[in-house]
């Protein structure tokens, strides 16, 4: 959208109706609910807005914030239901952001009493995002709403989850403060983050992905039901990293590439640009995984190296890479030497601030595969949200286990 601005009511000042709660704290820099919801109607260049608490007794999102809204108009809303037709209900129920551009064409709204009150007040279109803390738990969801509709490709809801994503990291710095021991009171539990000793970093500037941000941990396995389930996760991480003058790197399957390329245009990506430039490379499993004629774990240690090596000759800051790897593993030793490589990766990563993350199919699992995949990635996508992973084993003790191994599993029950 083109030189927007937000309407008469966020400017006013009048922010919180009678009966809304009056803003709480919500951690460092006197971050408070109220400049996170004004914040997020300048960023989007929209016109009225609400933050909502998510009460797990009543499963339902109360409001604690808004700004443009009528009383009449929040009375209807103040307690919204996974039953209720809003884009804020369906965040709720998905964990994901919901955009709809015109709400008198979605089905989410058609024929309900939810629309007339929207239209009412002057709401044509709306974009929620969750508000995630804490391993994947759900604080609430922050919604802006506009006057007038718009086309998907007309709106960018990057620079509006961006501040739903640091509100959640103030509360999270909020959470932790509020735990640290103070000085004398015994010593504190390891945080969780440490236990894979070499791969933890400190220094890197985190970087917003599904819901959350990388820190320490940029060694990530995602699973996804579906390619759309897939590019509502990745298509904001992609266009993130572009924006801010990284490099991508992506490897799929050739049969693939055409709906990769499209979905990546349908974002605004000048995808032909991009590649001209360097700042894009699309490669194919026989280019990477298996590029010797079989996938080998000492070769594909070294092209990871050399891949984020050549985005920093490029003179690119940060290379994003993100990768199909379901391809690689044909056979059972394969797998074998594929969890060895994964485990290992970790310590080659600790030498670089770079996002790796590593894309599956759920459809193309089965279990053992699985819980290899958990066992050797420190943080992972579940549900298009970002988790740091309790399944994530000790490197040495994983190791030891895969070469224990000498033969395919078999069933203990036959």
């Amino acid at each position: 959208m083109q030189n927007r601005q937000p309407g008469t009511e966020a400017r006013s000042g009048k922010t919180f109706q009678n009966g809304i709660n009056p803003p709480a704290r919500a951690g460092r820099g006197d971050e408070t609910i109220h400049e996170t919801l004004m914040n997020a109607i300048r960023a989007a260049e929209a016109d009225f807005g609400t933050v909502q608490r998510y009460d797990s007794a009543e499963d339902c999102l109360r409001i604690v914030a808004s700004c443009g809204f009528p009383d009449q108009a929040l009375d209807l809303f103040r307690i919204v239901r996974r039953d209720t037709n809003s884009t804020c209900a369906a965040t709720l129920k998905k964990r994901m952001r919901t955009v709809v551009g015109n709400i008198a064409a979605s089905y989410l709204f058609v024929g309900t009493s939810e629309l007339a009150a929207l239209q009412e007040v002057g709401v044509a279109a709306a974009h929620s995002a969750p508000i995630i803390v804490d391993n994947g738990r759900l604080w609430g969801v922050l919604t802006v709403h506009f006057r007038q509709p718009w086309e998907d490709t007309e709106y960018d809801p990057t620079p509006m989850e961006r501040i739903a994503v640091h509100f959640a990291e103030c509360l999270k710095d909020e959470t932790r403060e509020q735990t640290t021991p103070h000085r004398g009171a015994g010593r504190a539990h390891p945080p969780a983050s440490t236990k894979a000793g070499p791969i933890a970093r400190s220094s890197a500037a985190p970087i917003p992905f599904a819901g959350s941000m990388l820190r320490e941990h940029r060694h990530v396995c995602a699973f996804f039901c579906s390619a759309d389930d897939e590019y509502n996760t990745l298509l904001p991480f992609i266009c993130d990293g572009l924006n801010c003058g990284q490099r991508a790197f992506h490897v799929l399957p050739e049969r693939h590439v055409d709906d990769h390329v499209t979905r990546l245009r349908s974002a605004g990506i000048d995808v032909d640009a991009a590649q001209r430039s360097g700042q894009l490379e699309i490669a194919l499993p026989q280019d990477t995984y298996s590029r010797t004629g079989r996938f080998n774990k000492e070769d594909m240690l070294n092209l990871i190296q050399q891949v984020l090596q050549n985005g920093t000759s490029l003179g690119y800051p940060l290379t994003r890479m993100i990768a199909h790897p379901e391809t690689a593993l044909d056979d059972w030793k394969s797998r074998n030497d594929w969890a060895e490589y994964e485990m290992r990766l970790n310590s080659v990563l600790s030498n670089f601030d770079d996002p790796v993350i590593c894309t599956f199919d759920v459809n193309l699992l089965n279990t053992a595969l699985a819980i290899d995949i958990l066992r050797t990635h420190p943080v992972v996508v579940m549900g298009g949200v970002l988790v740091e992973n309790s399944f994530f084993t000790q490197p040495e003790e994983f190791l030891r286990k895969v070469t224990e191994r000498t033969s395919a599993s078999r069933p203990y029950r036959g």
